[in-house]
């Protein structure tokens, strides 16, 4: 693991901000995840979709063809243990947009409010 963590800082992941954030599902739609690889990679893609759609919402200079990157990682086990299918995505906190004349900028995103975080139930 730790390994493999080297690798993503030394040669993949940008010297740029990062966030993480992780999705957990309903324990009632664990049971199908497990054993639906294409509801996972549809739920990875939904997820996804959101955090990019709110951060191009949030970050003002955006266009609409900015796009998120990001590294995803699907694990399938709890702490314990237990079966418990969730998704760890560490995003650039941040959009990359391509400009008018094909230049790629990075736009910072402005930081989490807390009306944007919601409660922990």
């Amino acid at each position: 693991m730790a390994e493999n963590a080297t690798q993503l800082v030394d040669h993949v992941i940008p010297p740029l901000p990062v966030r993480q954030w992780v999705l957990s599902v309903p324990k009632r739609l664990r049971w199908y995840l497990e054993r639906e690889p294409h509801a996972v990679s549809a739920v990875l893609h939904i997820f996804l979709g959101v955090i990019e759609a709110h951060l191009r919402a949030s970050t003002a200079t955006a266009s609409p063809r900015a796009r998120l990157g990001v590294i995803s990682l699907v694990r399938r086990f709890g702490p314990a243990l237990n079966r418990h299918v969730h998704l760890h995505c560490g995003t650039t906190n941040g959009l990359f947009d391509p400009g008018e004349n094909g230049q790629v900028r990075f736009l910072h995103a402005p930081a989490l409010t807390m009306d944007e975080i919601p409660a922990r139930n």
